[in-house]
């Protein structure tokens, strides 16, 4: 198995890719809500947010690449695991990694077992239904991607820096025409 590594953009082009990557993927998401397609949307947002924890990562422990994680393990090492207090020291990104964290619970009930019934459940709840219900985890997830890059945006800001999800990766209204999705296909 190939470890695969997220690497630190340094000019060459990566940052503009991450950018368009970024954006389609979230207005993927946005479709897939409307749409009602709530697993697939719980799926991006967990690819999201991980890229995005694996960036702030990175800089707190000074590398400029980080193996691709686990949403879970990278919240771990961001604000730490039973014994361990993390890197993170911001207590503003502390409070949303650790919501993040919480969120990967409903994110795991969402993708592992959906189709299973426990005893405690109704069995009389269809299968829609059950899809249905987390509609709630798309827009907690969709809240903490958008918070969790505003203060990410915020910090870099303040040392000079862009990442790659300016302008407006995660909030489609804040892009600039000339970067909205031309295709026809995206509405």
């Amino acid at each position: 198995m190939v470890d695969l590594m997220r690497e630190k953009s340094r000019g060459n082009g990566l940052g503009n890719k991450r950018w368009r990557r970024y954006a389609d993927a979230f207005d993927r998401v946005e479709r897939c809500l409307s749409q009602g397609y709530h697993l697939e949307a719980i799926a991006i947002l967990d690819s999201l947010i991980g890229d995005r924890l694996a960036s702030r990562l990175a800089h707190l422990v000074g590398t400029d690449s980080i193996a691709v994680s686990a949403v879970g393990t990278l919240c771990g090492k961001l604000v730490g695991h039973k014994n361990s207090a993390g890197v993170e020291v911001d207590p503003a990104f502390r409070e949303v990694v650790a919501e993040i964290k919480t969120w990967s619970a409903a994110r795991n009930d969402a993708m592992h077992a959906i189709a299973r019934i426990f005893r405690y459940e109704d069995p009389a709840v269809s299968f829609d239904d059950a899809m249905e219900s987390h509609r709630q985890t798309v827009l907690a997830g969709i809240a903490l991607l958008q918070r969790f890059d505003q203060l990410d945006t915020a910090v870099r800001k303040q040392r000079r820096k862009i990442p790659a999800t300016v302008p407006g990766a995660f909030f489609p209204e804040e892009r600039p025409a000339s970067m909205r999705d031309p295709r026809p296909d995206a509405r």
